[in-house]
């Protein structure tokens, strides 16, 4: 059996991202890119797992700044669709577009800023879950056992976050452990 690079199977994993998008099912896939079911399911497999490590990655952090740069992007277009409704030089047919895509703005602003505490709540809980010794590094996520001094260590190393939360009604109890 003659060994494919692995530049060979990065494209054919794109390929099959790409058809998985439109809709295509296994079936379709093998014959349009002439590779066996096994080969189909390995792939999306493949994808599936990274998907979920893409999905961990942005919970463990990246989502608060991701977030930010989704709000000032949408202030900018916001900023940008005033800018040309109020040209004189634009058309009341493109004034009327222009209006539209700042009622989406708008909407799309109060969607994530009303999503935001949830999101910033599931990076409590990531920080809350290292605490417990749950290790999201692991690609399998499974519980790693912890013994009592590494609770303390780990405790001490990523602050009492609850505790940190001046006070406010929309924290979370905490039990005797602070946890």
């Amino acid at each position: 059996m003659e060994k494919i690079s692995s530049k060979a199977t990065n494209e054919r994993r794109q390929q099959v991202y790409f058809l998985l998008l439109k809709g295509h099912n296994a079936p379709f896939m093998c014959k349009t890119l002439n590779v066996s079911n096994v080969t189909i399911y390995n792939d999306i497999k493949f994808l599936r797992n990274k998907s979920k490590e893409y999905i961990f990655d942005m919970a463990k952090g990246s989502h608060a700044l991701m977030y930010q740069k989704c709000i000032e992007g949408i202030s900018l277009m916001l900023s940008e669709c005033w800018k040309k409704f109020n040209d004189s030089k634009v058309s009341n047919k493109d004034k009327a577009t222009f209006l539209r895509l700042g009622f989406d703005c708008q909407r799309a602003m109060f969607e994530l800023t009303s999503e935001g505490p949830a999101v910033m709540m599931l990076s409590s809980l990531i920080e809350r879950a290292k605490k417990l010794g749950i290790d999201y590094e692991d690609n399998n996520n499974i519980v790693i056992p912890i013994s009592q001094e590494e609770q303390i260590a780990n405790y001490s190393k990523y602050g009492d976050t609850d505790n940190n939360n001046n006070n406010n009604d929309m924290s979370e109890p905490t039990n005797q452990n602070g946890l």
